[in-house]
């Protein structure tokens, strides 16, 4: 079927299920007809399919496909094609000798032609085989391949295949689709869209399929056929003559259906195919193209059987039989019999395409081949299929396969019992539900048993996903607990999920306060302390009450306001990046109060009254009532390598996280399944079983840490401030040639305006400095390399100060008083703009500095610097010298 190639193991291939579930692994063996056993990696024993609930096993395909073998290529009832040797034929049978199978007994009723193979140098392309050979358009991807054919049910959705079109070639195509068509096949195309409005084009036109095409001289088009409203195809043979700009259109009979010629100025021969499908469904059946020797083909009796001689011309007879001695076919004609030498041979019709018998399953092979029939059983590395015609009962090898396609699927029942969910894990959609089981050595707890299959199997330790569930059922209010509940034998509430009540998703704007864990976890809670240890709280679903610092994320100290603070992007951003000076002692925690500041610092102590935080080295206290939202900011998460959660230890159960339907979240080993509850143990909450009738998802292993790397508290991580760029100290210009300070975006723009209250005095505008040069320098305290390039731009700007040089310190959200306590200790004297809130650096984009901006007197940013160092008097001086000579940069009246 596929060379001579020895049997090997079958590749790994995707088993798709009726109800749209798929899942990767291998065919297993069995005995039983109709039947698909599936292993897949992820489960520890097969699952049992009934045939009827799946539609196609699909197998990896190599970059290059075997070509077939053999004298000749058999068309055969129901769409089958064989490759191989023609031994003998009678008016009741043929005999072929096909590779890896042997010798087949066919009856002589199904096969409809068959046409010479190895001696057809005129042969370019058999097909199709799947999308290899296709590219599909960026933006109009869909199409998806199935039984070895391209199909797409997209809008827009395009393929194009370069396949070495010569100047004068014929193709057979077929195509097919369920709902009324509208497609676009261009012949004759390259790589730019104009070609394929150029080209020769089969198209809809309302219940019309027309060809034609249309250049910049003229444009001309012809029927085709009448297209219906439903379900239908069209099989078509197209002689193709790009130099003549001439195309003509024959139905498989031989009837002409059209004759078109379209000049086009300057012949140019292209060797793509073009295939869009504008609306409704779309299958490529068939694609065979063929070098044309620009003779038109002759007219055919296509209902009468015949032999197509090589020359062209045609005889019609039956075919007797076949004289393997003389390597001839014998012909029974009106006036007797006739011989015709097998090397003489284009093509054999003897069979007029008919209704077929009803087959279970096709089967696809990498180089074109294809059988359908029965399945009767699956061996290691075959599989058995009756197929009707052929008297042998065939063992196709697995190697070599590209599709395994069942042309009966019938849907499966969705009641499989309580609590049906899909479960996702990497390759692997599978409708199913949970199975009770419990924890062994070598499996989980976890046993999942897909829709349709007989048997059910345990997840593999180690594997990671999550279990969605359907139509989770709304959580009933109930009053909440004022204590924690006595403990029973399960450890955990049963029924925890609820427990709370309400329906409000437990996150930032929830109404509910709770604790948030690095893992994900959401666990409403009432936090009673805060120490060097860890997070002590109180909860109504356990009587557990201790959480060590590693561990937690946030914490919930009142309810979020309504409407919910917002905090933009720009903020955040600079909330949550690290400066340079404080890499060695950064802050490990974010403080919100109850009307939106934030506080970055080191969280010391909470208690019943008050926050004790260290804030740059100072001890603080904060009134509890004041404070709403408590964020640790864990120095491993600098660090972008950071690994994930380590897996659990072998026999320490299965890591899940239930998400409950009303947002609380729970992790913990899961070791037992009964009656619809889930138990296991969390690190922090000790012994827990959940319901799975009030879990909206069920996350498995690595899932759970994917999981939480999206939720909103996760977000908030450290980042270290961008690296300043070094001034040069022997060098006017960057590394891409142009002058300093000139890389900023904001160069050559209008400089945003602001006002800002100046430190001891009025406020300053921007706006009102026009004509004059204005400096910018943002600063902090904390700040080192602000206090080393500080002195370095006030001594330059003063320098500059008859030329109406205006130089303003604009300082970062920090108080009057530390500020001035600065400037004195340093004897400093800008004018310094107190920046409260950070709006006006969002402005400038400052998120590292020092950053010092340059105004020209036309109100234009000219120079931005980021960072400082010793030579940066130098080239600031430089920088300012510039900007005042260009040409019109003085003031009016100067």
């Amino acid at each position: 079927m596929a060379g001579a190639a020895p049997p090997v193991d079958p590749p790994s291939a995707v088993l798709h299920l009726t109800n749209g579930g798929f899942v990767r692994g291998e065919l297993a063996a069995s005995s039983q007809p109709d039947l698909i056993r599936w292993q897949s990696t992820a489960f520890t024993a097969p699952f049992d399919l009934p045939l009827k609930a799946v539609t196609a096993v699909h197998f990896s395909v190599p970059a290059e496909l075997p070509r077939p073998s053999g004298d000749y290529c058999f068309e055969l009832a129901g769409g089958d094609v064989v490759f191989g040797s023609l031994l003998a034929i009678n008016d009741k049978q043929a005999e072929l000798e096909i590779a890896r199978l042997g010798r087949l007994h066919v009856q002589r009723s199904v096969i409809n032609r068959m046409y010479r193979w190895r001696s057809s140098a005129d042969l370019i392309y058999l097909g199709p085989n799947g999308l290899v050979g296709w590219q599909q358009a960026a933006n109009k991807s869909g199409w998806k391949e199935e039984q070895g054919q391209p199909w797409t049910d997209q809008e827009g959705a395009t393929i194009r295949g370069d396949f070495q079109l010569p100047a004068r070639a014929t193709l057979e195509f077929e195509l097919s689709w369920k709902n009324k068509p509208d497609f676009v096949f261009a012949l004759g195309v390259g790589e730019d869209e104009k070609t394929v409005q150029r080209g020769f084009r089969f198209e809809v036109w309302e219940r019309d399929l027309i060809i034609q095409r249309e250049t910049e001289q003229e444009a001309d088009v012809a029927s085709v056929g009448e297209i219906g409203q439903g379900q239908g195809r069209i099989h078509l043979i197209v002689y193709l003559d790009q130099e003549k700009s001439r195309i003509l259109v024959f139905n498989p009979e031989g009837k002409q259906l059209a004759d078109l010629k379209v000049a086009g100025g300057v012949a140019q021969v292209l060797g793509s195919l073009s295939l869009a499908n504008k609306r409704g469904d779309l299958r490529l059946e068939r694609l065979r193209i063929g070098r044309w020797n620009g003779e038109p083909p002759r007219q055919v009796e296509g209902e009468k059987a015949r032999i197509h001689r090589d020359d062209g011309s045609i005889v019609y007879g039956q075919v007797s039989r076949f004289d393997a001695a003389s390597k001839a076919f014998v012909i029974r004609e009106a006036n007797g019999e006739s011989r015709i030498p097998e090397d003489q041979i284009g093509g054999v019709f003897l069979s007029r395409p008919g209704k077929t018998r009803d087959r279970a399953l096709a089967a696809v092979y990498q180089n074109g081949s294809r059988l359908s029939g029965a399945l009767q059983q699956v061996e290691k590395s075959a599989f058995t299929l009756s197929v009707p015609g052929i008297k042998e009962t065939l063992s196709l090898p697995l190697d070599g396969i590209r599709s395994l396609v069942v042309l009966r699927p019938s849907e499966i029942p969705a009641a499989i019992g309580e609590q049906p969910g899909v479960l996702e894990l990497d390759g692997v959609r599978l409708p199913g539900r949970l199975m009770d089981g419990h924890e062994q050595s070598g499996t989980g707890c976890l046993v999942w048993q897909p829709q349709g299959s007989s048997t059910s199997s345990p997840l593999r330790p180690g594997v990671s996903g999550r279990i969605v569930y359907k139509e989770a059922p709304q959580p009933q209010p109930v009053q909440r607990r004022a204590s924690p509940p006595p403990q029973g034998p399960g450890g955990f509430v049963v029924g925890f999920l609820s427990a709370l009540g309400g329906n409000q998703p437990a996150q930032t704007g929830g109404k509910r306060k709770a604790l948030y864990l690095r893992s994900g976890d959401v666990i409403p809670s009432e936090i009673t302390s805060i120490d060097e240890n860890g997070v002590s709280f109180r909860t109504t679903l356990s009587a557990s009450t201790f959480v060590p610092h590693n561990k937690v994320k946030a914490v919930e100290l009142a309810l979020a306001p309504d409407p919910a603070i917002k905090l933009n992007k720009a903020k955040r951003d600079r909330l949550l990046t690290l400066p340079r000076m404080q890499k060695e002692n950064p802050p490990t925690h974010l403080i919100r109060s109850r009307n939106g500041d934030y506080l970055r610092g080191r969280l010391i102590k909470l208690d019943g009254t008050k926050l004790q935080v260290e804030i740059r080295l100072e001890p603080k206290e904060i009134p509890r009532d004041r404070l709403a939202l408590i964020v640790w900011l864990h120095p491993d998460e600098l660090d972008p390598a950071r690994k994930t959660a380590a897996p659990s230890p072998p026999g320490a159960g299965t890591r899940v996280q239930a998400v409950c339907n009303d947002g609380i979240r729970l992790t913990f080993l899961a070791d037992r399944l009964a009656s619809g509850t889930l138990s296991g143990k969390s690190d922090v909450l000790g012994p827990c079983q959940v319901v799975l009738k009030e879990v909206g998802q069920l996350l498995i292993g690595g899932g759970i840490d994917k999981a939480a790397e999206g939720l909103a508290y996760q977000q908030w991580k450290l980042q270290n401030a961008t690296e300043p760029k070094a001034f040069q100290a022997d060098s006017g210009s960057s590394s891409a040639g142009r002058p300093l300070g000139t890389e900023s975006a904001l160069v050559g723009k209008p400089a945003p305006d602001f006002e800002l209250e100046l430190l001891g005095g009025p406020k300053f505008q921007l706006a009102q400095t026009r004509g004059k040069v204005v400096v910018l320098d943002f600063w902090a305290t904390w700040c080192g390399p602000c206090l080393q390039a500080m002195p370095q731009v006030e001594r330059v700007a003063g320098e500059f100060r008859d030329r109406d040089v205006q130089l303003i310190a604009v300082n970062l959200q920090e108080a009057p008083q530390q500020i001035t306590s600065m400037l004195e200790r340093h004897k400093l004297h800008p004018a310094v703009a107190l920046d409260r809130d950070g709006a006006v650096a969002e402005k400038y984009a400052a998120n590292a500095i020092p950053q010092t901006v340059v105004i020209d007197r036309a109100g234009m940013v000219a120079r931005l610097f980021v960072g400082g160092g010793p030579h940066l008097g130098d080239q600031f001086r430089d920088a300012l010298d510039a900007v005042l000579k260009v040409p019109g940069a003085k003031p009016p009246g100067k």
